[in-house]
């Protein structure tokens, strides 16, 4: 079993007292639409406002989520930024209607099962002249608050964010580094629309989960093109670097949303990949709950990687050549060399060689320690259990 961190002592404190006076009630939707109206002033959530994924998603959260007070107060905290963001972006798509008369520049798409060295690429390609990478204080807060000027309290609130994780839990930011100055997963922006992976990554939601499953995620995807026109309003560039392993289950449909796209996909080892994930869901999870079950982790989360998995290889196979594929422990041996031959994939990306001769550097690679044994899991189960996968990417693997 993983070692569970000791928690900071205010939040012990937090949590016990929390809990002894009946502090940790259930999520309320009015009171949390109430208060993110409150804070903003403003009131228009658009049109294409999906409350059913939000109320669904709650309902999720107070039934099965099993979280402790401090995990109750930052769901609620959450909830209520992702609301205030949508509410400031319907602000300036209002104010401002040549943000969504625009058109959407390029994308790069970095996919592939999370821990396979999605954030490394992203990371690389988008120190690229031309490229326009999403910060991580952009995917946290998307719309500029109250004035133009104010992005700075956005830059801010990220540090702190950044901050508060290495202090919860030293040992999540260790496998899932946040830095507010470094790209993120654009996969923040689809929360705004209340419908992404994201929650069943930090807590047990399954009746959210298999909710989602059924929904098509087009409107998700039309809802984060507004986004990053709002974003590439603030700061343009030649083409977008975006990434998230979320985007491998609906390749599809993010490509019929965004038809000028290039995507690579990032293979490593199942036995490899899997565990390390599963390690980190782990102590994602712990931050916020007491009661964190690995098999329900594991149950779910090989079911929902098996059918990304899936859905990736079935676009892979009905579009030849859409896709550039990169083995994982030769991109990481061979940076520059895996670099070069993504630059060929990739026409609107000019080969800079003053980048690709940079000393190669580990920093975009946490240092993590986990074991098979600690899920119960072997690799020649795991390769069994995909051999779906390990039979069309042998290459790969």
């Amino acid at each position: 079993m993983p070692k569970t961190e000791k928690r900071p002592f205010p939040i012990v404190i937090y949590n016990n007292v929390a809990g002894y006076i009946g502090l940790n009630g259930k999520l309320s939707l009015d009171k949390i639409l109430k208060k993110a109206k409150k804070n903003t002033g403003l009131k228009d959530l658009g049109n294409d406002f999906n409350d059913e994924a939000l109320k669904i998603l709650i309902k999720s959260i107070n039934e099965e989520a099993r979280l402790n007070p401090f995990g109750n107060l930052m769901m609620r905290e959450k909830i209520i930024g992702q609301l205030e963001n949508r509410l400031w972006a319907e602000h300036w798509f209002k104010k401002y209607p040549e943000i969504l008369a625009q058109g959407i520049l390029p994308i790069v798409l970095i996919t592939g099962l999370q821990r396979t060295g999605t954030t490394k690429m992203q990371r690389l390609l988008s120190s690229f002249p031309g490229a326009r990478p999403l910060m991580s204080w952009e995917a946290l807060y998307p719309a500029p608050i109250k004035t133009w000027e104010e992005s700075q309290k956005r830059i801010s609130r990220t540090k702190r964010n950044e901050k508060a994780v290495k202090w919860i839990s030293p040992t999540f930011h260790n496998i899932h580094p946040i830095h507010t100055h470094q790209p993120e997963e654009d996969v923040l922006l689809l929360d705004v629309h209340f419908m992404s992976s994201s929650s069943e990554a930090i807590m047990q939601v399954p009746s959210y989960a298999e909710w989602l499953d059924m929904q098509d995620q087009t409107e998700t995807y039309e809802y984060e093109k507004k986004l990053l026109k709002l974003l590439q309003w603030q700061k343009s560039g030649d083409f977008w670097i975006l990434k998230s392993p979320h985007h491998l289950e609906y390749l599809d449909i993010f490509t019929r949303v965004f038809p000028d796209t290039k995507i690579i996909w990032t293979h490593r080892k199942i036995e490899e990949c899997i565990p390390s994930f599963l390690s980190m869901l782990f102590y994602s999870r712990c931050m916020f709950s007491d009661h964190v079950n690995q098999n329900e982790i594991k149950s779910h989360w090989l079911q929902k990687m098996a059918r990304m998995l899936q859905n990736g290889l079935k676009f892979s196979i009905q579009n030849p050549g859409f896709i550039h594929n990169v083995d994982f422990r030769h991109f990481i041996n061979n940076e520059k060399e895996v670099l070069s031959e993504i630059l060929q994939h990739l026409p609107m990306i000019k080969k800079h060689e003053k980048i690709l001769k940079q000393e190669t550097t580990e920093k975009y690679i946490s240092k993590h320690n986990y074991k098979k044994s600690d899920w119960g899991l072997d690799a020649e189960n795991l390769r069994s259990q995909f051999s779906f996968y390990e039979n069309a990417f042998s290459n790969f693997n």
